[in-house]
């Protein structure tokens, strides 16, 4: 599920709607998902945000329905500056500081991904590393272990 061309590092974006845009392009170019991935994902966002504060970082879990979705896979954007989503349940501001983009193409799979990343956003000393890290194969190597 997570590959090596489905890590973004460095990326520098204003806002969700920037982010999620340059993303889906990228992805639909690379035949990841569908055209019709971008509005989907984007008017997705709008209705039901996906950011989460967690004691050190904003997260944002982006995503939206199977029938978008080619290849299943996690797109993992590491920000250069903090990027504004809107907080899931309160609709507040959050910085976001890395995102999960889920590419989630049987819907049984969903909650099951889901879960497993609010796991992986209660592990403080996992967000460090993916944080810190800037080589590829480690950042990979370490969201596989953690996303089995």
């Amino acid at each position: 599920m997570i590959k090596e061309n489905l890590i973004f590092l460095d990326c520098d974006y204003a806002d969700s709607k920037e982010l999620l845009s340059n993303i889906s392009d990228i992805l639909i170019s690379k035949g990841y998902v569908k055209e019709s991935f971008k509005n989907a994902i984007l008017k997705r966002e709008e209705i039901y945000p996906t950011a989460i504060q967690t004691e050190k970082f904003g997260l944002a879990i982006p995503h939206t329905d199977t029938e978008h979705i080619n290849t299943p896979g996690i797109a993992f954007v590491k920000l250069k500056k903090d990027c504004t989503f809107k907080e899931m349940c309160t609709n507040n501001n959050i910085k976001v500081n890395m995102a999960f983009i889920l590419l989630v193409n049987e819907k049984e799979n969903q909650v099951g991904l889901l879960t497993k990343l609010m796991e992986l956003f209660s592990k403080n000393e996992i967000l460090e590393q993916l944080y810190n890290e800037n080589d590829v194969n480690k950042l990979v190597n370490i969201l596989t272990s953690q996303i089995k």
